[in-house]
């Protein structure tokens, strides 16, 4: 019980890392030329996508051009 409330009472750094790392996840995707590194992070923009729900159509659903 008491990570739950740790969770309740600093849920707004909690909140702050995760759009933290979703950010850090997508400039690194954006700037490099290579696939690799897309390939190292999809997993975890997938599942934070997923499970926080912030891209309500589902992550990867939009197409890089190659």
């Amino acid at each position: 019980m008491n990570f739950v409330t740790w969770i309740i009472a600093n849920w707004a750094s909690v909140a702050q890392i995760i759009a933290s790392v979703i950010a850090t996840a997508t400039i690194i995707v954006k700037i490099t030329p290579t696939l690799k590194d897309d390939n190292i992070l999809l997993p975890i923009v997938k599942f934070i996508g997923k499970w926080i729900a912030l891209d309500k159509y589902g992550a990867g659903t939009v197409k890089r051009p190659n």
